[in-house]
């Protein structure tokens, strides 16, 4: 008796050590299988490369665009062109597993995806698209765990800073994203529509977008349409790729406007720091930024 029980629970041990061991090749096969996904991986726009350095991945890129300058490892990788001059036969010649590119890039793609190479969407457009991508990404590539590491994080440092700024006023900020040129002149400004990620990072903060109109044209505004929105703050974002206009003429074109709130107030900046054209992993630095320049008191 005792021996056929001793037979009995000796077989249920090997009956769940089988089980364990068809689980960790289950595990092990999925694993391979996410890795081989994205070991040689094509990033198309740099807060998309930020985002595969973030989660550990940047030692699988063999290519990014040549706006990729971040961190400095991206700068070794090979380039692909541009957004708008983008190399699909370079693309093609690195041998991508996964191509990873803005929803933007979708017509761009088309090439690639006819040719059976694996393309993975992501959308940047706000910060709830951001944390997405990164999710994304991470369980394609089998970074789940650094993923939601990531994001916890972020939704910490969320909570600090907005403890910090609890009980500001709702000031309304103009986020400015571009300018209108007449030859030499600035005759206006393009500016962020409430839908976009500059108008994310600013409800983060406690503060609102002056602008009610749609990202989606980008709508530019004169300088008498300015005045008329009164803003309380501006926020003005200056790509560091941008040669037409220096830091000395945008400050002189504010200057000719002191009885808009924010230049009477001085609550308005410049801000040409690479993360400030480039809104991805490193959104919170701007996010910060905008605060320091809205509500100097808090910090």
């Amino acid at each position: 008796m005792r021996s056929r029980c001793g037979e009995c629970g000796l077989s249920g041990v090997r009956r769940a050590l089988g089980v364990v061991l068809a689980l960790s090749a289950i595990l092990g096969c999925a694993s391979a299988m996410a890795d081989g996904a994205c070991s040689r991986l094509v990033s198309l726009a740099p807060s998309i490369t930020e985002t595969v350095y973030e989660l550990g991945l940047g030692d699988r890129l063999v290519g990014v665009t040549r706006f990729c300058r971040y961190p400095a490892d991206a700068e070794n990788v090979a380039k692909v062109g541009g957004f708008l001059d983008l190399n699909v036969e370079q693309i093609v010649a690195l041998k991508p597993t996964t191509v990873l590119a803005l929803h933007e890039s979708r017509e761009a793609l088309r090439p690639l995806i006819t040719m059976g190479i694996s393309v993975l969407e992501v959308d940047h457009r706000n910060l709830a698209g951001l944390k997405a991508s990164i999710s994304s990404v991470g369980a394609h590539c089998d970074r789940r765990e650094r993923a939601d590491a990531k994001l916890y994080e972020f939704s910490q440092r969320e909570q600090l800073l907005k403890a910090r700024l609890s009980g500001v006023p709702m000031l309304k900020a103009l986020v400015v994203v571009g300018r209108v040129h007449e030859g030499k002149r600035l005759s206006g400004v393009y500016v962020s529509g409430r839908d976009g990620i500059y108008s994310d990072i600013l409800s983060l903060i406690g503060s609102q977008n002056v602008s009610s109109h749609q990202t989606v044209a980008i709508p530019t505004l004169s300088p008498e349409g300015l005045v008329a929105l009164a803003p309380e703050a501006i926020l003005e974002i200056r790509s560091s790729d941008d040669r037409v206009v220096d830091t000395q003429e945008l400050k002189a074109f504010w200057e000719r406007y002191p009885k808009v709130p924010a230049i009477a107030d001085g609550r308005f900046a410049i801000i040409s720091d690479a993360y400030a054209s480039i809104p991805g992993p490193r959104y919170l630095l701007l996010a910060e930024r905008f605060a320091r320049v809205i509500y100097p008191e808090r910090f």
